[in-house]
């Protein structure tokens, strides 16, 4: 199994979210912006969200399962775990983001799989101009609230 999920997290967002992960986790390590939750023998990885100036980077919670180099014994513990924090992601997380399509000047494009954590939201409401969600530090999508 193979499976991510894309947001928007500031560090209280992503405090918040580690303090219910470590509910369900058997622990936590965070080093340099990735966090690696533990599921007995498996692991889920946590990429913050990167804040630099007045734009943020997506983040990303994944779980990779059943190749060689991913393999483990505890699968189906992570996949009901990885499950139980999307769902926490899509429960309390906004996600009526829209991105400008460059093959449709001027219209927004609503985005189906990218989340906003709520402090990350007031962030961008604070300045909505001026503040910028953006996929990756070089890519050309870049979201606004919507919809």
């Amino acid at each position: 199994m193979d499976a991510e999920i894309l947001f928007f997290m500031t560090e209280q967002d992503e405090s918040d979210f580690l303090v219910f992960a470590e509910k369900h986790c058997s622990s936590i390590d965070v080093q340099n912006g990735i966090s690696e939750l533990n599921v007995g023998d498996c692991k889920l990885l946590l990429t913050s969200s990167i804040l630099e100036n007045e734009t943020m980077c997506c983040g990303k919670l994944e779980i990779r399962l059943g190749r060689s180099e991913f393999d483990c014994a505890d699968q189906e513990k992570a996949k009901s775990v990885f499950r139980k924090l999307r769902n926490y992601l899509k429960k309390n997380y906004w996600s009526r983001l829209a991105y400008e399509n460059k093959n449709k000047k001027g219209r927004l494009t609503p985005s189906r799989n990218h989340w906003l954590g709520p402090d990350a939201k007031k962030w961008k409401e604070v300045d909505a101009e001026g503040r910028v969600l953006k996929l990756s530090k070089t890519s050309w999508m870049e979201f606004e609230i919507g919809f």
